[in-house]
């Protein structure tokens, strides 16, 4: 059950690959460990031959994972598909860890093995939890996110979506009766007037071309006019910025109070105007709880370099104080 969480399925023959070998390696050593140890009738240390064994094997280990980052750097060479690099990362990096608590011979010693063993587990457990987090959470958001969109263009797809309810009550109510009026709004007025409204326009991001959501004629209603005018006035900070601001429509609960209240308020015709502002609401939202995941998804990335490089440095210092005093 745990495995079908963190891993995809359809991945299984390539991490089998190296769950295999690194299974039998990290038996072998601890059992030769073990049986070294019954020999001697107590846990033998890491200068013991089979402690020595387990260490190089988990030392090993995190130097090979720290072969990730200059990987990541060499890349345009392509020495070896990052799939499998990655299953390596992820299995190796499992092992080493018996082998290190071996190592010890299950106690923590001095001061620095200690800290070293500390960071080494709180690695580990900030690999796990990231392996987990990727896996599970972008399933989660195909699911339950239908407007997700390029992470790094929230603000502009907002933007967009701004505009469009701007057209859209172009097109439907004319210009705002009493407002101030200036020459790309005349443009806007005298292009939409006449013609169909796309509602959520093609988008294009680099060479990524969005689809026509849907395109509606809409017909001519002054008589809403300022009640929707009005409306888009009180959701485009919302819109635009999210939660990070207060509007009557942040809570998808007061937001349906807000816009059946909006709809009684308006006439049949208007109806289909409303249903689409709550429609960008519902996406802004979608937005919001992106950009959340967006983060758990990526904030242990910090971490658990930070922790790397941290076991790596204490593991230099006690390879060295282990040949100094050996």
């Amino acid at each position: 059950m745990l495995l079908d969480v963190l891993l995809n399925r359809s991945q299984t023959r390539l991490h089998l690959i190296f769950v295999i070998p690194t299974l039998v390696v990290t038996l072998a050593c601890i059992i030769y460990y073990w049986l070294e140890s019954s020999q001697a009738n107590r846990w033998l240390g890491g200068g013991s031959r089979a402690g020595l064994l387990c260490g190089i094997a988990a030392g090993s280990i995190i130097v090979f994972e720290m072969l990730l980052w200059p990987r990541k750097t060499l890349r345009r060479l392509r020495l070896i598909p990052a799939k499998y690099w990655m299953a390596a990362h992820l299995w190796f990096g499992l092992a080493s860890l018996p082998l290190a608590i071996v190592h010890c011979g299950f106690h923590l010693g001095g001061w620095l093995p200690a800290t070293f063993m500390v960071l080494f587990v709180l690695c580990i457990l900030s690999g796990i939890y990231g392996l987990a987090v990727q896996n599970i959470l972008p399933r989660w958001m195909l699911r339950n996110l239908p407007g997700e969109t390029i992470y790094n263009q929230i603000d502009y797809v907002s933007q967009q979506t701004v505009e469009d309810a701007r057209r859209l009550l172009l097109s439907a109510c004319g210009r705002r009766v009493g407002g101030p009026s200036d020459d790309e709004e005349e443009r806007e007025f005298e292009a939409v007037k006449a013609g169909a409204i796309v509602v959520g326009a093609v988008r294009q991001s680099g060479k990524t071309r969005g689809r026509v959501l849907e395109t509606r004629q809409f017909s001519t209603t002054n008589t809403d006019g300022p009640a929707l005018w009005n409306a888009l006035d009180e959701i485009q900070p919302f819109l635009l910025h999210g939660q990070e601001v207060k509007t009557p429509v942040n809570d998808r609960q007061r937001a349906k109070v807000w816009f059946d209240r909006l709809r009684s308020a308006c006439g049949e015709e208007s109806e289909s105007i409303v249903n689409i502002f709550e429609s960008f609401c519902d996406q802004r939202r979608q937005f919001d709880t992106q950009s959340t995941v967006h983060r758990w998804l990526h904030a242990w990335i910090p971490i658990h370099i930070g922790l790397s490089v941290a076991v790596t440095v204490l593991l230099a210092a006690h390879v060295w104080t282990a040949l100094k005093y050996w």
